[in-house]
């Protein structure tokens, strides 16, 4: 079957033959849903060599690797923080990932940045640590001989305007943006923006794009839906005549047209793998 290479899908909820047989062209490797941590790390290389196998593209979304020492949710982020440990934590295990992958070649690999922050009382001040994190980060990449795509979140009351993003971050050689849908829309509820206004802007500024959607009007754990399906997979009959997030159709045709890495990040709480599988087959229509 010929494969679409913009096409992926994160790893934890599909296999990786399986996505290949579905026609999907790359992959995004992320921590599994082993119970231990040394089987999640077994499951993440066996999973590369089926990767490799197969002559799939690929990405890594960070960390993968999350020692004893590292204490908060893997996924957590405080490269933007306002205490200055937790920036050094974040760093600490930045760096201590890239070393243990150095032998991997990823098309690029995904960080979670901003985190979650209220807003300063020094505007000046976060926006010194905003510029010397991202140059640090940029000099990180350059050094380890990458691309860093920084995932776009909009829970960071310093650092959500998406106009600002696509400012400050597009002027480093080794960083870029990742526009992640669900995140996206929960952020223009949370500071009040036009959803396809920004997506549309952030849509061709952007290196790459997760995909998943949600139902309702609220966030995260206030949003039911959330709590109880996570990141719903997306399908092209979703619409927000029926109380979906946004139009998927619509939103992957005018990712389609930007001819960059689209990932899909889905759990499979929301109709199983069934449900999954008939979205995938469904976006696949539309390119």
């Amino acid at each position: 079957m010929e494969r679409i290479e913009n096409l992926g899908i994160n790893t934890v909820n599909l296999e990786v033959d399986k996505a290949a047989e579905l026609g999907l062209g790359r992959v995004e490797l992320s921590v599994g849903k082993g119970q231990t941590y040394e089987e999640k790390i077994n499951e993440f290389y066996k999973t590369l060599d089926t990767i490799k196998e197969l002559s799939l593209l690929y990405s890594v979304h960070l960390p993968v690797y999350v020692p004893s020492w590292y204490t908060y949710h893997h996924f957590s982020a405080f490269f933007i923080d306002e205490d200055e440990t937790k920036r050094e934590l974040s760093f600490k295990l930045l760096e201590y990932n890239l070393d243990k992958l150095k032998d991997l070649s990823p098309e690029y690999f995904v960080l979670h940045f901003p985190g979650i922050a209220k807003k300063w009382a020094d505007n000046n001040e976060f926006n010194k640590v905003l510029t010397k994190s991202l140059d640090r980060l940029d000099k990180i990449a350059m050094n380890y001989d990458i691309k860093l795509y920084l995932e776009y979140f909009g829970s960071n009351k310093n650092f959500y305007d998406y106009n600002e993003w696509i400012n400050i971050i597009k002027s480093y050689n080794n960083l870029g943006i990742l526009t992640d849908t669900g995140h996206l829309f929960f952020a223009s509820i949370t500071n009040n923006f036009d959803f396809y206004k920004a997506i549309e802007i952030l849509a061709q500024s952007s290196d790459a794009f997760h995909l998943w959607t949600t139902k309702g009007n609220k966030t995260y754990c206030d949003s039911d839906y959330y709590k109880k399906y996570h990141h719903i997979g997306p399908n092209s009959n979703q619409n927000r005549k029926e109380g979906w997030a946004f139009d998927t159709e619509r939103v992957v045709k005018l990712l389609i047209t930007q001819n960059k890495p689209i990932i899909i990040e889905p759990s499979i709480n929301y109709g199983g793998i069934d449900y999954l599988i008939k979205g995938i087959k469904s976006i696949l229509k539309l390119f």
